[in-house]
């Protein structure tokens, strides 16, 4: 989207010390700055944000009756949404406007676990087979418009933009 990565600034923990991110980040112009080890309140509004996603995450499970496993489906869905809600920094903007410079949709957001019932095409399926397989909504496509299903039965995720959903 012709953006540039400015700055990464992150604590001084293990996940990205090794030579290659320092020489990917040297490369790119991208000013790697590092914190003190063991000091989260130089990270203050990090800090609150991350708390804030964890509350998100553990009250959308809870509600959708999902076992904790399904806590990386929830954080992409919790900062989905948080992208396209407005945002006090921006001046009630929201972010992902901000970034795209395109108008964002409310139109097809859903509620997180509810009961959905994935299309199955015709080349799928045979004559007397069910149309539809019955899963659980768990978030958003990030490259198309679509939404990612777990199919409880056959214990597996997939995408699919052709979706009936039972939100009540």
């Amino acid at each position: 989207i012709g953006k540039k990565l400015k700055c990464l600034r992150k604590d001084n923990g293990s996940e990205y010390t090794f030579n290659a991110f320092e020489a990917y980040c040297a490369n790119k112009g991208i000013w790697h700055e590092t914190t003190v080890l063991g000091t989260l309140q130089i990270h203050g509004v990090l800090e609150m944000k991350n708390r804030t996603i964890v509350k998100r995450v553990r009250c959308m499970l809870r509600m959708a009756k999902l076992p904790k496993s399904f806590w990386a489906e929830a954080v992409h869905t919790v900062c989905y949404l948080i992208n396209r809600s407005p945002s006090v920094p921006l001046n009630f903007e929201i972010l992902e406007e901000v970034w795209s410079r395109r108008n964002v949709s409310y139109s097809h957001l859903r509620v997180f676990g509810c009961k959905a019932l994935a299309h199955i095409s015709k080349e799928n399926r045979h004559k007397l087979d069910d149309k539809s397989t019955p899963c659980i909504f768990v978030g958003y496509l990030d490259a198309a418009f679509g939404y990612k299903l777990w199919d409880p039965v056959n214990k597996k995720m997939f995408g699919s933009k052709d979706v009936v959903f039972q939100e009540n």
